[in-house]
């Protein structure tokens, strides 16, 4: 594996190497607006210059994109594809989502992932939001993820 940048500098946001091994290697920041965000790179290698753009844009705009998703989940999941249960239904709503958390892949995808979730379909690792830019395109269920 070639040296790994300890810092990556995202239009001054500085994201630290937090975990490097042959499989990934991630950087990551708090940003001011209460989140994380991180940037993932499999196998491990520097960033590319797509993650590193779209990490600039989530940043930029952490807070509206983070409500984005908020709006987005909730519009999802009271879909019936979902099947919550009566309980997770009448919990359903914006705040049932926080500690929001983005990773961005080194082809510039990135999915929000709010860590701490009400429903039980997010109980455990929470829920994901996809993103296409600043666009969500859906739901990811994390309640079957494995825990790296």
């Amino acid at each position: 594996m070639d040296e790994l940048p300890a810092i990556v500098d995202v239009d001054g946001t500085p994201l630290h190497s937090t975990a490097a091994t042959h499989e990934f290697a991630c950087w990551a920041a708090e940003v001011a607006d209460g989140g994380t965000v991180s940037i993932l790179i499999e196998p491990a290698g520097p960033p590319t210059r797509e993650a590193i753009a779209t990490a600039a844009g989530v940043i930029e705009d952490f807070a509206a994109l983070a409500e984005v998703a908020s709006d987005y989940v909730v519009s999802a999941l009271a879909g019936p594809e979902w099947a919550l249960d009566a309980a997770d239904r009448a919990r359903l709503a914006a705040d049932a989502f926080d500690m929001p958390e983005a990773v961005v892949w080194e082809d510039g995808t990135w999915m929000l992932r709010f860590a701490e979730c009400t429903l039980a379909i997010g109980a455990e690792y929470g829920i994901g939001v996809n993103f296409v830019g600043a666009q969500p395109v859906g739901v990811e269920d994390l309640s079957v993820a494995d825990e790296i």
